[in-house]
């Protein structure tokens, strides 16, 4: 979750806050050991570290976001002891994975962001995870809310990644049922007010178990797609990278 769209630090989850949660476990299962030592770049309030990692026993994690709050730091250090918390990004350490999830189109220049961050943080032969809100042509008043400077499409994704010498080892889409209602809400019913995004979220449980259950559904029929060669597009991008030697 961005952190401008966070109204207190025990939100009621989002259904795509926890199907995305679900559709990385599934991509990254392959890359995740015990002993990783992960950065989190523009962690939000630490919902994906908190979770992805929770099942090892051995595991080094720092999380970085300028925007946490003294506040929400010290109940992120409370709640989550084994993930280092910052505001700041770390001094010459390399990691074996770096998430950035929905942070480079906060980026004016993604391309000189991620060619530093690959360059100071990844070790040889790790691992980078990038996710993105996807096409340009749904760009609209909450992106600017967020920061945004863009929306992509995983050609443009994948064609940054390796003009940062990364090497791509899969990539795809996310939430193919979310598509179309964006498009007809944004472009077609020109509904464009700003909304305060997953943050608000206040659906009871069976409405929010019901809208998970639908969107995990439609993520892994989509990850599934994508091992057979089929791409099909969706609301979110993604790719999963290597750094090369």
């Amino acid at each position: 979750m961005d952190l401008k769209e966070k109204i207190n630090m025990h939100p009621n989850r989002h259904p795509w806050e926890t199907a995305r949660l679900r559709a990385l476990q599934l991509i990254l299962a392959p890359e995740i050991f015990e002993g990783i030592k992960v950065l989190d770049v523009g962690c939000g309030d630490g919902f994906i570290s908190g979770r992805l990692f929770d099942h090892l026993r051995s595991k080094d994690i720092t999380a970085v976001d300028i925007h946490l709050s003294d506040e929400q730091m010290l109940e992120l250090r409370r709640t989550s002891a084994d993930i280092r918390y910052r505001r700041d990004m770390p001094a010459g350490e390399n990691y074996d994975l770096v998430l950035l999830l929905d942070v480079i189109e906060h980026m004016e220049s993604d391309l000189d962001f991620l060619t530093r961050l690959v360059d100071r943080y990844l070790s040889d032969k790790g691992r980078v995870m990038i996710t993105i809100p996807a096409f340009q042509s749904l760009y609209g008043p909450h992106d600017r809310f967020l920061g945004h400077y863009r929306r992509y499409n995983l050609t443009q994704l994948i064609d940054l990644t390796r003009s940062c010498g990364l090497e791509v080892i899969s990539s795809g889409y996310l939430f193919f049922s979310l598509l179309l209602p964006k498009l007809v809400l944004s472009k077609f019913l020109n509904i464009r007010k700003v909304s305060e995004g997953v943050g608000s979220w206040n659906g009871g449980k069976w409405i929010t178990t019901l809208l998970g259950m639908l969107l995990n559904i439609d993520n892994r029929l989509l990850l599934q797609a994508n091992r057979l060669g089929i791409r099909i597009p969706g609301l979110t991008g993604w790719v999963l990278c290597e750094k090369r030697g």
